[in-house]
């Protein structure tokens, strides 16, 4: 059993796309950070247990951390996946049985940043991008360890207790730039507004500050380096 718990803000044009990815494995839980967008309705909809976290329209990274530490620690699930609406993990049951056999209880990832000007239409499909340990995020894991102990950003983590980490990697898909550069720049604008002034003291999110020129120089470099996922390439 996969129990997964998502975070989220004003993600109503993909958000469907991600719950259909996680509800194939079994319970999803989304907590979302006060969306104005429709994003909780949706979910509620489609079967996801909705709750409501943080501060209204603000972006604090204490509130996304104290999350993803917790939440998951009372789950009964074989292992648990917490992540972003736009991380997706792509993997079986078939194998995650096989894991538990061999008594793994965390998995190693292999972050896979997608670039693309093409939004997704009926599943998360996009695979032009490049490879960047950036995003090799340990998002799946048994409820058995201890603690997962995030960092901000939960690019990394200090997992205790009854650690077996997974032979191969899982490639884990970061859809953040998906839609064209317009998109990212409007998305990287809102979330400069709600950015919290310890967020700010800490420069925890300081790509939402960057000059719009930058971003767009930066995307197109970004493009022109990317290539379709490689399969074998875990």
């Amino acid at each position: 059993m996969i129990e997964t718990f998502i975070i989220a803000w004003n993600e109503a044009d993909t958000i469907k796309l991600t719950l259909k990815h996680y509800l194939q494995f079994g319970k999803v839980n989304l907590f979302d950070n006060y969306s104005d967008d429709g994003t909780p309705e949706i979910a509620d909809k489609m079967g996801a247990y909705v709750q409501t976290f943080g501060k209204k329209g603000v972006l604090d990274d204490k509130e996304y951390l104290k999350i993803k530490n917790n939440v998951w620690k009372t789950s009964e699930a074989d292992y648990v996946i917490v992540c972003d609406a736009d991380e997706i993990l792509k993997t079986d049951l078939k194998y995650l049985k096989q894991e538990k056999k061999k008594g793994t209880t965390i998995f190693k990832t292999l972050g896979w940043n997608v670039f693309s000007n093409k939004m997704p239409k009926n599943e998360w499909n996009i695979d032009t991008g490049f490879y960047d340990p950036n995003f090799d995020k340990k998002i799946i894991f048994s409820p058995k360890l201890l603690n997962i102990n995030y960092t901000y950003g939960c690019h990394e983590c200090r997992p205790e207790a009854n650690i077996k980490y997974s032979e191969y990697r899982i490639p884990l898909f970061h859809y953040r730039n998906v839609g064209g550069v317009e998109r990212m720049i409007q998305r990287h604008k809102e979330y400069r507004k709600r950015m919290s002034d310890f967020n700010k003291r800490l420069r925890l999110g300081v790509h939402y500050l960057t000059e719009e020129h930058k971003k767009r120089k930066e995307w197109n470099q970004c493009l022109n380096d990317s290539s379709p996922f490689p399969p074998d390439f875990i």
